[in-house]
C-alpha cells in the first residue's frame, strides 16, 4: 500500500479509514466500528474531549453500491486504538501508523527530509511500551529481554517494509543489531535440553531429569524457564552436565 492511498486530508486533518486500520490490526471492520462507537459513547464523554479530534464519521459505497458507515481516524484516533490493543499488536500498529502519518506530512509539505527526529522520538516511545509489556510478563533476565526486544524490532522492520517505509525499516534493523551486540557476556548463548542431550549422547528427558537432580533448574544463574514452559541452560550449566556426563549416560542406558 502506498502512503497517499492510506492517508488523506479531511477538514485540514490527516486521517486514515477504519477499513485500512482494521486490516492492520487484524480485526473485522464491523468489530472495529463497534469498538469505536463504544469509545465515543462510553469514554470520550468529557466535555474537554471532542470525539472529532479522534474519530470522524464518514461513509463509503460497498461492492453492491450500498452506502456503509465508516470512521476516519486522526493520528490521535490511531493512538487511542493502539493504546487499547495489548502486547505486540499495539506496538506494531503504533510503528505503522506513526511512519505513515509522518511520511504523508513530509510528502504533503513537499519535502522528504525532517522526519528523522519525529521517528526517533516515536520509536523510543513504542520501544519503551514494548519493554514495559515484557516486564509485565515477568521476563526479568536481561539477556532474554534483549533477545525478545531484537525480535520485535525485526518484526517491526518487516511491517515497515510492507508499507514502503524503507528508512524506518533500516532504523529498526539497526536497533535490532544494536540490541544484540549489547547482550551481556555469557548471555549470548543458551542451550535447549535437546542440544545438550546431543552433545552428551543421551535423551532430552535425561537432561531434564538430571537438571533437577543436579540442582541446575533451581539456580537462576544456570538456567531459566521460558513463558512457554521450556527450559534454557547457560554455558555454566552445560559444564555441570559435562562434568557428570558418565553418570548421566549410564542412567540413560539403565546401568
Amino acid at each position: 500500500m502506498e502512503t497517499k492511498k492510506l492517508i488523506k486530508q479531511v477538514n485540514n486533518q490527516d486521517v486514515m479509514d477504519t477499513r485500512d486500520v482494521a486490516k492492520m490490526i487484524g480485526k473485522t471492520h464491523a468489530h472495529l466500528m463497534r469498538d469505536i462507537s463504544r469509545y465515543i459513547n462510553d469514554i470520550l464523554t468529557d466535555p474537554k474531549l471532542d470525539s472529532l479530534d479522534f474519530f470522524i464519521e464518514s461513509s463509503y459505497e460497498d461492492a453492491k453500491g450500498e452506502v456503509r458507515k465508516c470512521y476516519l481516524l486522526t493520528k490521535q484516533g490511531c493512538e487511542f486504538v493502539a493504546n487499547k490493543l495489548t502486547g505486540k499488536k499495539g506496538t506494531i500498529f503504533t510503528a505503522t501508523y506513526v511512519g505513515l502519518f509522518n511520511q504523508y506530512q513530509a510528502e504533503h509539505n513537499g519535502k522528504m527530509i525532517g522526519t528523522d527526529k519525529n521517528l526517533t522520538r516515536e520509536n523510543l516511545e513504542f520501544k519503551l511500551k514494548w519493554l514495559a509489556e515484557m516486564r509485565k510478563q515477568n521476563i526479568n533476565k536481561d539477556h532474554q529481554l534483549r533477545n525478545e526486544d531484537a525480535k520485535i524490532w525485526l518484526e517491526l522492520a518487516n511491517v515497515a517494509d510492507d508499507y514502503g517505509e524503507r528508512r524506518m525499516a533500516t532504523e529498526m534493523r539497526n536497533e535490532a543489531i544494536n540490541t544484540m551486540t549489547s547482550l551481556p557476556v555469557g548471555g549470548q548463548r543458551e542451550y535447549t535440553a535437546s542440544e545438550i542431550a546431543n552433545k552428551l549422547g543421551v535423551s532430552a528427558i535425561q537432561i531434564g531429569k538430571w537438571g533437577n537432580k543436579l540442582g541446575i533448574k533451581r539456580d537462576q544463574h544456570l538456567s531459566y524457564r521460558t513463558p512457554e514452559g521450556a527450559w534454557r541452560y547457560f554455558p555454566e550449566a552445560l559444564k555441570v552436565f559435562q562434568d557428570n556426563a558418565l553418570e548421566i549416560q549410564d542412567d540413560d542406558l539403565g546401568l
